[in-house]
C-alpha cells in the first residue's frame, strides 16, 4: 500500500538512535513504503532544508520529505528552536508540502501549545504514548 508514486519520504529528526528506530519500525509496520532519512539535531535538519537546490537535484521526487517528525529536546538546536529558523526559512521556499509531527517526550502543555501554534505543525506524538493504529491513522491523514 502506498500513495501511489514514490516511497512517501520521510525525515525523523531526533537525537536519540534508539527513538529514531523505534519511530522507523512503527513506520514500516503501518503497510506504507517510506523513504527515511535521518537527522540527529535540529541543526542538521536546517542545514538539509536550507541545502534546498542540492538536495531537490539529488532527490526530485522525494525533496523536501513529506512529513517530518522532530523531537523537542536534542543538543545544538532544540525542536523549538528549529520551528522558529524553519518557518522564516519556508517563507522563501517551497517547502508548503512539508508538514511537522512532533516527535517527543514532553507532555508539557508549553510544549504543545508552543509546537502546535505553528500552522505547519499539524500534530503531536508522545513517545511510548502513541499506538501503531493512531500513527497510521495521522500518515493517512496528511495523505488526504
Amino acid at each position: 500500500m502506498t500513495n501511489g508514486k514514490s516511497d512517501i519520504s520521510i525525515l525523523i529528526i531526533d537525537d536519540e538512535q534508539i527513538d529514531r528506530y523505534a519511530l522507523t519500525r512503527d513506520l514500516r509496520s503501518t503497510g506504507y513504503s517510506f523513504r527515511i532519512i535521518e537527522k540527529e539535531n535540529g541543526q542538521d535538519a536546517l542545514d538539509f532544508f536550507e541545502d534546498y537546490e542540492n538536495q531537490k537535484a539529488l532527490n526530485p521526487d522525494d525533496y523536501p520529505p513529506l512529513i517530518s517528525f522532530l523531537d523537542i529536546n536534542m543538543p545544538l538546536l532544540t525542536g523549538h528552536q528549529f520551528l522558529e529558523k524553519y518557518s522564516k526559512l519556508r517563507n522563501g521556499m517551497e517547502f508548503i508540502n512539508n508538514i511537522v509531527m512532533m516527535f517527543t517526550s514532553s507532555e508539557r502543555e508549553e510544549d504543545i501549545e508552543r509546537s502546535l501554534a505553528y500552522p505547519f505543525v499539524k500534530d503531536y506524538l508522545i513517545k511510548g504514548k502513541y499506538n501503531k493504529e493512531e500513527l497510521k491513522s495521522k500518515i493517512e491523514k496528511v495523505l488526504e
